[in-house]
């Protein structure tokens, strides 16, 4: 069995939140009974499984993320004013608040490990006691979803969320920026340091507790207690390649903020090629924690992957084998793809919430609302549904989408079917 040998590793592009300096530090989580708001008016069609009446307008300002029992998300009455990250129930009652910097609006969902119980992290801003008066550092804590209460934290980072998972850097310039600091990543169980580009790490790819990384001279997966679990020497390298001399390094990141499962790029061996451009010549898709390979897909098109932070990933690619691209469902549970489906001409990953894939086609084609765990596929989602898919969803409902109201919009949660 050929193995495979180490790319180098490139820059991802990152979709990040800047978070900048604040006078004062953190604010300590306030327990809350606000009753929720009355439903605005919700009319025209909506988006399997979401159906009316709706039950009541969220809090939030900007797109919350279900978490636990809750939502959370940011509330902001005015720009440039007091924010706060907001944990609501599923019945709309405000359970607690905690204010934050108004520019650090950045927060993901994570676990410990897979199948373990959901926490916020959020991000702040503190005085440094020791870099002078106007000196900060940015910190991030974690929360329990329902609660507020503590899980970790704070812990000092080099600046915002940059992902995949808790992952963190400064970013230079636009918030959209391919320019950043060196990165760190941080451990789920405890929220200490376990990765840093300054100490010689490249970060890549962290989901629930597993981080993937070069360390070492290797490409290495490392468990939430610091285990080895697997390194790029332990992989076959694909049948399609045949006997040429390549390397494997990591491919296009989620489109989410994580996934379980991880697509590798394999190229021309950096030895072998010398100046040659860096062209992918086979794409692979890896389940995270094992190394165990997924899918093998053709090279002509860039796989792009959903993650829903309950073990389940979408990809979106071309088998090598040949023909038209399709959908395949992996979980994070399973060695191979549980479902596949032809994708449509022009179809893209719209969204992952609640279990429930959506799809749309560009120029007035149809999308699909897709059941991730299966396959299935119970409802169509015409032009007119395509922009009111929901933002976020608690298993059984409700889900939140956004409706016009007013001239403005709120979110609306509505029950699911």
């Amino acid at each position: 069995m050929r193995t495979a040998v180490l790319a180098a590793p490139l820059a991802a592009l990152l979709l990040a939140v800047a978070c900048a300096p604040r006078q004062g530090g953190t604010s300590g989580v306030e327990p809350r009974d606000t009753p929720a708001a009355p439903p605005p008016s919700v009319t025209g069609s909506l988006p399997h499984p979401v159906e009316g009446p709706p039950l009541w307008t969220a809090p939030f300002s900007s797109e919350p993320r279900a978490a636990g029992s809750s939502f959370v998300g940011v509330s902001q009455e005015r720009a440039g004013g007091p924010l706060h990250f907001l944990g609501v129930d599923r019945d709309g009652v405000t359970r607690w608040a905690t204010e934050r910097d108004p520019s650090c609006t950045g927060f993901t969902v994570a676990r410990a490990e897979e199948g373990g119980d959901e926490f916020v992290v959020l991000l702040d801003r503190e005085p440094d006691p020791d870099g002078g008066v106007l000196a900060h550092v940015t910190t991030a804590s974690a929360h329990d979803p329902d609660t507020g209460e503590l899980r970790w934290g704070p812990t000092e980072v080099p600046g915002t969320l940059v992902g995949p998972g808790l992952v963190f850097a400064a970013v230079a310039g636009s918030v959209m920026s391919e320019e950043t600091g060196p990165r760190t990543a941080l451990a789920a169980t405890t929220g200490e340091v376990v990765a840093d580009e300054d100490d010689g790490d490249a970060v890549l790819h962290e989901h629930h507790g597993t981080l993937l990384l070069h360390r070492d001279g290797a490409l290495r997966a490392v468990g939430p207690g610091g285990e080895g679990l697997w390194t790029h020497a332990d992989l076959a390298v694909p049948d399609p390649l045949g006997d040429r001399p390549v390397a494997a390094g990591y491919g296009p990141r989620p489109s989410s903020d994580s996934s379980s499962a991880v697509v590798l790029e394999w190229t021309a061996d950096p030895a072998e090629r010398g100046e040659e451009a860096r062209d992918a010549l086979l794409y692979t898709v890896h389940h995270l924690r094992t190394g165990a390979r997924l899918l093998t897909l053709d090279p002509g098109t860039r796989p792009r992957l959903l993650g829903d932070g309950r073990g389940r990933t979408v990809v979106l690619g071309t088998p090598a084998a040949g023909g038209e691209a399709r959908l395949y469902g992996l979980a994070a549970t399973e060695p191979a793809p549980v479902w596949e489906l032809p994708a449509r001409p022009g179809e893209r990953l719209a969204g992952l919430v609640g279990g429930t894939l959506y799809t749309d086609v560009p120029e007035g084609g149809t999308g699909r609302a897709v059941d991730a765990a299966t396959g299935d596929v119970p409802a169509e989602l015409p032009t007119e549904v395509a922009d009111r898919i929901p933002v976020a969803a608690l298993p059984g409902g409700p889900a939140l989408l956004q409706v016009p109201e007013g001239g403005g919009g709120a979110l609306a949660a509505l029950p699911v079917s």
